[in-house]
């Protein structure tokens, strides 16, 4: 038996390998791998994503292959080790990526550089082909190899590149920037990739274990003390999070454990990290914890229960289905705030505890089939956002679909890259096709009937660090209402419920208390 089944994993969950089916969506490596396919499918010419060791580089190399390895019209080419000692070596290097069944000798770099410029061309304009160079450890390029690819950009036609170039390196490679100003000059893309926050930490490390446990056998593994340790000891380096809760797993494993907490973290963290002062530093740590325990304890955890009461202006829009049934609300007498729980699919009522059940979506009816109406709205473009970050926002995810349904409906716009703030952008109606959820239940900040308002809410949530995104629902008359929700789903309402206590204390100060939903979009049954 594989190690890792033992704690009811499918797969191992932190495997130090490049696993595409591992990898956790934080917001920069998001929006990397969105500019960068844009980039490249508008054929813009060179891109450069710089970040410590560690952060995700080669990672986010892989996705962005992964996404045009079934695209006939691409065809990318990586270089791993571009630690050429001449630029006629690198040349013949990419001759023989570009045509294998060749082998070129000559020196003649002048000579070189035609062949390349002739296949480019072969590609580029009569078989209409995308080429991509996509290189890895690019803080070993040489100035020379440098001057070689700023030459290869020079190929290009009257509306784009032959040539489209995305360069992974670490910090060292701006050195190589500021020496070489014509190359740099040259750059479309530019991104700088940072360690992750906690809340990103906390979520790549809950991600990774998701996809890994047995189905139906998720539950939690590490305490909040735990993954505080971990966050303070990698510092949001996603390798070194890996490699130590790797180690905690199989410590785990070896002292017959199920929930790795406090001290077995620490523990870890002194055989991964070891320090002269490590004593000092976890002695201040296990102080801090006391303190935040205390803390989150009288925030979250004193909290009065929530009730099954649902908000009048929702529940008139919403088609309830038979014995529905309301509880009182209780209130904290100290602060007065009332917390609401909406739940969407029909649960057995308990002998003490009734509910109030309402459906997202209302029940096919016989004799008449709703119209799908063709867009939710439209919503202004905020100051230094970009059409994709507002599709995360509006759709909870990128596609390219998306975009494409974006362009059709929004004839004005010539490029996603040439939008202005304050331009009003039409978003369309998902088909039930693309309405996917892995879970459930969602944990809903506010509700609204107008998609730009909604808009708005989820754009200040996310310049405050907190992931959420836009899940419209459609109610009897055909119109939508506009849920701000948590960019996940929970398999159960007790799971989402747990995961509430972690969130930011932003979303505890809203004026509208959290909900729960259940969705039924695609899950309705007929």
């Amino acid at each position: 038996m594989d190690y890792f089944k033992l704690l009811n994993f499918e797969r191992e969950p932190f495997s130090n390998s490049p696993d595409p089916g591992l990898f956790y969506h934080s917001e920069q490596h998001l929006e990397v791998l969105q500019k960068l396919e844009i980039s490249i499918r508008l054929k813009r010419g060179l891109n450069v994503v710089i970040g410590d060791i560690g952060t995700g580089k080669t990672t986010l190399s892989r996705q962005l292959i992964q996404k045009f390895s079934n695209d006939d019209t691409i065809k990318y080419y990586v270089v791993l080790d571009p630690g050429f000692k001449t630029t006629g070596a690198f040349l013949r290097y990419l001759l023989h990526q570009f045509q294998p069944e060749k082998t070129y000798d000559t020196e003649n770099e002048t000579i070189l550089k035609e062949v390349i410029k002739k296949h480019l061309f072969s590609y580029g304009v009569n078989k209409q082909i995308n080429i991509v160079i996509i290189i890895d450890e690019g803080q070993k390029l040489s100035l020379d190899c440098l001057e070689v690819l700023r030459e290869l950009l020079n190929f290009e036609t009257n509306d784009h590149k032959l040539l489209q170039i995305v360069i992974f390196a670490q910090k060292e490679f701006e050195q190589s920037l500021a020496l070489v100003e014509n190359f740099k000059d040259r750059i479309n893309f530019y991104y700088y990739l940072k360690p992750l926050n906690f809340k990103e930490s906390k979520g790549l490390i809950e991600y990774r274990l998701e996809k890994c446990f047995s189905h139906g056998k998720s539950r939690p593994l590490f305490t909040p003390f735990a993954y505080f340790l971990i966050y303070r000891a990698t510092k949001g380096f996603p390798r070194k999070m890996i490699n130590l809760c790797h180690q905690i797993v199989l410590s785990l494993i070896t002292q017959n454990r199920s929930t790795a907490g406090f001290f077995l973290a620490r523990s870890c963290v002194l055989k991964v990290f070891p320090r002269k002062k490590n004593r000092r530093s976890l002695a201040f740590s296990f102080a801090l914890l006391f303190a935040l325990s205390l803390f989150f304890y009288d925030r979250y955890m004193v909290q009065p229960d929530f009730s099954a009461k649902v908000l009048t202006s929702v529940s008139k829009r919403y088609k309830p289905v038979e014995n529905q049934m309301v509880v009182p609300e209780k209130e904290e007498p100290t602060k007065k705030i009332k917390q609401e729980v909406l739940r969407v699919i029909p649960e057995e009522p308990t002998k003490k505890i009734k509910q109030e059940v309402l459906r997202v979506i209302p029940e096919k009816s016989t004799k008449e089939t709703l119209k799908t109406p063709e867009i939710y709205g439209s919503i202004g473009i905020p100051n230094k956002s970009t059409l994709v970050n507002m599709i995360y926002i509006v759709y909870g995810s990128y596609k390219d679909s998306y975009l494409d349904r974006i362009m059709m409906v929004n004839p004005d716009i010539q490029s996603p890259e040439k939008i202005k703030a304050g331009m009003l952008i039409k978003f369309p109606v998902l088909s039930e096709s693309d309405v996917r959820y892995d879970n459930d239940f969602f944990i809903v900040v506010s509700e609204d009937s107008n998609i730009a308002s909604a808009f708005q809410t989820a754009y200040n949530y996310r310049l405050q660090d907190v992931n959420v995104r836009i899940l419209p629902v459609r109610d009897n008359a055909n119109s939508f209402l506009f849920p701000v929700v948590i960019n996940r789903s929970f398999v159960s309402m007790d799971a989402a419920d747990m995961y509430k206590k972690y969130l930011p204390g932003t979303v505890f100060s809203v004026t509208k208390q959290i909900s729960l939903i259940k969705s039924s979009e695609n899950k309705q049954k007929g």
